[in-house]
């Protein structure tokens, strides 16, 4: 499951960049939530849980009932005192509202906080010039900052300058612009995306970079040297 939805990402970001062109390419001071919104709005206000995140439930007012469970591919989770509880689909705040109302049954002022301890239903996703590319959890409240400091910043092959996050629905795709050098080294917030799920942030090579992987293709199309490798990468640094 988790290897096709890869697959399926890398598919929408080629036919993305292929395609440039021809998206709606945003200003980024334009984008659709802003670093303020998304900054101030707690975690456990938007982030909705699915299967398999695991959440703990704790009971203030009974410390032996409480859990620390995964959701089954159901949605459902097992507590005590009562069958199985649906919660898939709501955040922590409306679960803890529902087990309230249903515990009321067997306490006389059930108090109960719900949190999220592992994010596994949701991913964004990192490709091209960083550390270590790939798919990271989403958390509900992650910026373009959060996913580079996730992944280790980006390498010294990055054209940082020409990131871009892409987001993708049935209907249409956007494509953010992000300058990672003015975000990272200098601050500018102004160059800050905040992430939805399954967003994909890209970092292309710089173009000496670029022309080195393609040499490195055609001397080398089946063993991809190391050693041809490290050559382009130590000529590859980040333009002025």
């Amino acid at each position: 499951m988790a290897a096709t939805k890869m697959a399926a990402v890398s598919c929408v970001l080629l036919s993305v960049l292929t395609v440039a062109g021809c998206a709606n390419i945003k200003d980024i001071n334009k984008r659709i939530t802003s670093i303020d919104v998304v900054t101030k709005k707690p975690p456990d206000a938007i982030y909705v849980v699915d299967p398999p995140d695991e959440i703990r439930v704790e009971f203030l007012t009974d410390a032996s009932a409480t859990r620390t469970v995964v959701l089954r591919s159901d949605g459902r989770v097992t507590l005590p005192h009562l069958e199985d509880i649906k919660v898939s689909g709501l955040t922590t705040i409306q679960i803890r509202e529902k087990l309230e109302t249903l515990y009321s049954r067997f306490y006389k002022d059930p108090r109960i906080l719900v949190t999220v301890t592992r994010h596994s239903s949701k991913h964004v996703y990192v490709y091209g010039e960083v550390r270590r590319p790939g798919a990271i959890p989403y958390t509900g409240t992650m910026t373009v900052s959060d996913l580079m400091g996730k992944v280790g910043g980006y390498s010294t092959r990055a054209a940082a300058w020409r990131a871009r996050v892409v987001r993708r629905d049935a209907e249409h795709t956007d494509i953010f612009r992000v300058n990672l050098r003015k975000l990272m080294y200098a601050g500018d917030i102004t160059q800050e995306v905040s992430l939805a799920e399954d967003d994909i942030l890209y970092v292309p090579p710089t173009c000496l970079a670029w022309v080195g992987y393609q040499i490195e293709s055609l001397l080398f199309p089946f063993t991809g040297a190391t050693s041809a490798r490290s050559t382009f990468s130590s000529l590859a640094s980040p333009m002025p």
